[in-house]
């Protein structure tokens, strides 16, 4: 989704809504009008190369036509290193460009915007010239400009961020940081709040309705384990849902968090007061199943890359594998995990164990139905191989390492023979196995287990994907394949 280097997909995108928007010929005015003619005034403090940052700015830029026009003021952030010199976090190019932007801002106010514009359409590291030349100056002059004044212009937007506080990508309206939601409706709203009521926009009064009713109550539950820490893309994806509303952060061991949610099991857990509204407003994810409802509260697990169980026992020095058997990036972590095992890089001692991912119906006769991912030919080969964990256990992972070389087109019974096991035996068990696989399919169902891979270490530490378990002390030696964060989702 995103660009590490220059966020080029997100600038353009706002870029384009921008445009489509607003007449082109505005670019080469001023960046906004004063602060004294509109009631508000925008400054921007951002890396030349940061996307967040261009984002910010497109945002404020949007605000800012919306309202009629509110100065923008733009502060490169930069940074001193140890000899009193400037620098910047992504390098000397960033510098470079920093000194640009200052330049601009200080000398050049009414050129800034169309620059920022034109940059932003071509963010390698020579096309500021075309971005020059696009504003009216002379890219030789003003490289002259730039390399006579830059410093001077830099001290100025490194005093100023100081002033204010600020280390990282900020927007500060009439002096003050916005904190809200890095989202078009909530920022404009933050900047109509300062304006005189002629010159605020106008929004329909469905949603000015809407932005009256109270918010439900957020509590986001942590524990003390690494394993559970807050996600801050999701804390926005709420934000979303229920515009300004801002989240309680409790302890699993605190006492609030026993008294009000005595049934939780994981963290982090993301939970909304189960009031009528909320549950209106999230009623299709309800119905999904995403949030559970328990004790006046709507709650949602957070599964996506690790957490916490902290009311399961502990198991010493064990790692639980939860896998679907046609999933190739869960045979990527059995084979990388049996390969460390044959090296020796794993914890002494280790005890491994390997469950399925799948679900589990018990019909009025006693049989059973199963669902996988993959279809039927993945829930019997899951059976399969428990059966062949249960009577071949020395066996089971030559099975395994054998099968899973393709798993899709080889007949299970080349592999089974190859590992020195008899398919009939196995075959004959079958039937009978079937209650192995729905206890097994319950017990990932019990956990909320739907990624494969996903590990269980020492019954309480949860993570998704071969990359987090390598951050365990005693599996960093584990191969990790190019995919190593990757899955499959049930």
């Amino acid at each position: 989704m995103s660009c590490k280097k220059f966020f080029l997909p997100v600038m353009c995108l706002f870029l384009l809504i921008t445009l489509s928007t607003y007449n082109l010929p505005d670019l080469c005015g001023a960046a906004g009008g004063s602060a004294g003619a509109s009631g508000a005034q925008l400054e921007l403090f951002f890396g030349a190369m940061d996307g967040q940052g261009w984002q910010t700015f497109f945002l404020a830029d949007a605000v800012a036509k919306r309202v009629g026009g509110p100065a923008i003021k733009i502060y490169p952030l930069v940074i001193k290193n140890a000899d009193g010199k400037f620098t910047a976090k992504k390098g000397e190019a960033e510098l470079d460009e920093s000194m640009r932007l200052a330049v601009l801002s200080r000398f050049y106010p009414d050129k800034l915007l169309a620059y920022l514009t034109a940059r932003s359409l071509s963010p390698w590291t020579d096309s500021w010239r075309d971005a020059v030349v696009f504003c009216g100056l002379d890219p030789d002059e003003f490289a002259r400009k730039a390399a006579a004044e830059g410093p001077g212009a830099l001290a100025v937007a490194y005093d100023r961020s100081q002033k204010a506080g600020i280390q990282a990508v900020s927007l500060l309206i009439n002096g003050k940081l916005y904190s809200g939601a890095q989202r078009l409706l909530p920022l404009l709203q933050a900047v109509n709040a300062v304006l005189p009521e002629a010159k605020r926009a106008a929004l329909p009064k469905s949603y000015l309705d809407r932005l009256k009713q109270p918010l439900p109550q957020f509590l986001v539950v942590l524990s003390s384990s690494p394993f559970s820490q807050k996600n801050d893309a999701l804390l926005g994806v709420f934000a979303k849902y229920f515009e300004g509303i801002k989240p309680t952060f409790l302890d699993y061991d605190s006492p609030e968090r026993a008294e009000k949610l005595p049934g939780l099991t994981f963290t982090p857990a993301y939970i909304i007061e189960a009031n009528a509204a909320a549950k209106e407003r999230l009623e299709s994810e309800i119905k999904a199943g995403i949030f559970r409802e328990d004790g006046g509260w709507l709650v949602y697990y957070d599964h996506q890359r690790a957490g916490f169980y902290p009311g399961r026992v502990k198991l010493e020095n064990t790692l639980e594998l939860f896998v679907m058997s046609y999933c190739p990036f869960g045979t990527q972590a059995e084979n990388a995990l049996l390969e460390a095992r044959k090296n020796g890089v794993l914890p002494a001692g280790l005890k491994l164990e390997i469950h399925y991912i799948g679900d589990a119906a018990k019909k009025e006769d006693g049989s059973y139905e199963f669902g996988s991912l993959h279809g039927q030919a993945e829930w019997e080969e899951n059976l399969r191989q428990l059966v062949i964990a249960r009577d071949f256990p020395g066996k089971f992972y030559d099975y395994l390492l054998e099968r899973n070389k393709a798993i899709n087109s080889t007949p299970w019974e080349d592999a089974a023979t190859k590992a020195g096991i008899d398919p009939k035996k196995v075959s004959d068990a079958f039937a009978g196995g079937k209650k192995l696989l729905a206890d097994d399919f319950v017990r990932s169902t019990a956990l909320s287990v739907t990624t494969s891979p996903s590990f269980m270490w020492e019954g309480q530490a949860f993570m998704v994907g071969l990359a987090e378990l390598a951050k365990i002390p005693g599996f960093g030696k584990v191969g990790l394949p190019a995919t190593g964060g990757a899955g499959c989702g049930k």
